[in-house]
């Protein structure tokens, strides 16, 4: 497998839109999100041959592995996952982990020699997934917060039925502060483990000019460009590549992009939410290069 690489940015922002154009690149996997990678890390970092050849060893994390949210719906046969731990004989965690992701994506029928994550959580853990994949890459999505904003605020208003169904803020200072804090603490974390392996793509860009933002992510992955990224919507809805425990507020997936959700801020917040967001999140949308009425 070629090095992996995670998406991360703030909630609300396009990162299923990215997985899901990425995970059907041909030589790609994106599995949908689940953060064991992180959870486990204290207690299998460290993980060794000896691990691998012990079978209470493989057991115990198989248990823990099991019991991790969201991992249900990756629909894993976990008896022919403990068979494939033990066959490939994953010598550190980083292994370890990465034979969840390639047992995955061969369950699906796909060849690859790629995989890649995508968890708006793993956005305060950019050094913790450096440390257990020095070489991975990281494709940080940026979104203007004043529309991140809408989008929590038209959350709530939503009955969502699953039980991950996101738990976000809606007072127009928590939501400004929640976004500045993820992507200051994505930039620090980006400067200390050096930006060589960080793409940054604006969500405005990537629904306007896909496929230019696609070529140029593909470019940082030395990956050829594949038009099948494309019409991830279609092979979306074909195959049910985003699970439906998320669905429900992913819906947009099973369309093609448009600009229609860029700058609704105007008309959805009114000018004193414009002015308070402003206030507090300012710097980081000009870093951006987002306009402030102030």
């Amino acid at each position: 497998m070629k090095s992996p690489f995670f998406i991360i940015g703030n909630p609300r922002s396009g990162t299923t839109l990215l997985r899901l154009m990425l995970n059907n690149h041909r030589n790609i996997i994106v599995p949908p999100e689940c953060g064991f990678a992180v959870w486990w890390y204290e207690k299998y970092k460290d993980w060794s041959k000896d691990s691998c050849q012990d079978k209470k060893a493989r057991d115990y994390f198989l248990q823990d592995l099991i019991a991790s949210k969201k991992i249900e719906t990756w629909n894993l046969d976990f008896e022919g996952l403990g068979e494939y731990i033990r066959s490939m004989m994953p010598i550190n965690y980083a292994e370890l982990v990465s034979c969840i992701y390639t047992f995955f994506g061969y369950s699906t029928g796909r060849t690859f020699d790629r995989w890649g994550d995508k968890n708006n959580f793993h956005i305060q853990r950019v050094e913790t997934l450096h440390k257990i994949f020095p070489s991975a890459f990281f494709i940080h999505i940026i979104r203007d917060g004043r529309d991140v904003a809408c989008s929590y605020k038209n959350l709530a208003k939503m009955n969502l039925l699953s039980k991950y169904a996101p738990n976000l803020p809606t007072n127009i200072v928590d939501i400004a502060t929640e976004w500045t804090k993820n992507i200051e603490m994505a930039i620090s974390s980006f400067d200390a483990i050096g930006w060589s392996k960080v793409c940054e793509v604006h969500y405005e860009d990537l629904v306007a000019k896909s496929q230019v933002q696609l070529e140029n992510i593909c470019d940082f992955l030395d990956e050829p460009y594949d038009d099948r990224m494309l019409d991830y919507y279609l092979h979306n809805k074909e195959e049910q590549q985003e699970p439906l425990e998320f669905l429900q507020w992913k819906s947009k997936t099973l369309d093609i992009p448009t600009v229609s959700e860029v700058g609704k801020y105007k008309i959805e917040l009114t000018k004193g939410e414009i002015k308070e967001f402003e206030s507090i999140a300012k710097q980081v949308l000009v870093k951006y290069g987002y306009e402030c009425s102030t």
